[in-house]
């Protein structure tokens, strides 16, 4: 879940947003030119301007923004997350129970009990139809760490968009 803020002609709203909201928001505003912005707390800001009709005549550009806040933020990645998360992004992820505790299990990797309940507490990892895969804020954390430039992040939320030349 998501604290959404709309900045528009008419004020300010605030509201929340699913994951599958956000991140149809994110594909939508890279899809028509937005400036999509991934924060380190795992959330996103998406800009844009439009040309609105000043008073007495003309035309005006004016700002508009969406920003989307985690209500879980991510928080620091270390290498040990950033690999575990990797991992999971990677290879087929499943959950498994090894002497009673849960782990994830990601191609050969067997996540520890305790990371494993890391992963789940921070919100990084869900499951899905009985696999586990990264949130997107996890996804929108790990773009940041990894320094990712305007055309990796459209590439990671709209993937068709790679084959343009």
């Amino acid at each position: 879940m998501f604290a959404e803020t709309f900045v528009h002609a008419g004020g300010t709203t605030e509201g929340h947003a699913s994951e599958a909201h956000a991140l149809h928001l994110i594909r939508r505003a890279i899809r028509t030119g937005c400036n999509v912005i991934p924060t380190m707390d795992g959330g996103a800001s998406i800009t844009w301007s439009t040309l609105r009709t000043a008073p007495g005549g003309g035309i005006r550009e004016e700002d508009r923004s969406i920003t989307l806040v985690p209500h879980t933020p991510v928080g620091p990645l270390t290498e040990t997350v950033r690999a575990e998360l990797a991992a999971v992004d990677q290879n087929l992820a499943y959950p498994c129970l090894v002497e009673g505790q849960t782990v994830i299990r990601a191609g050969l990797l067997r996540i520890p009990p305790a990371a494993t309940a890391r992963l789940y507490g921070r919100r990084l990892v869900t499951e899905e139809r009985g696999r586990v895969r990264l949130t997107l804020t996890a996804r929108l954390a790990l773009l940041v760490a990894r320094g990712a430039t305007p055309p990796e992040v459209t590439v990671t939320f709209v993937p068709e968009y790679a084959s343009l030349p």
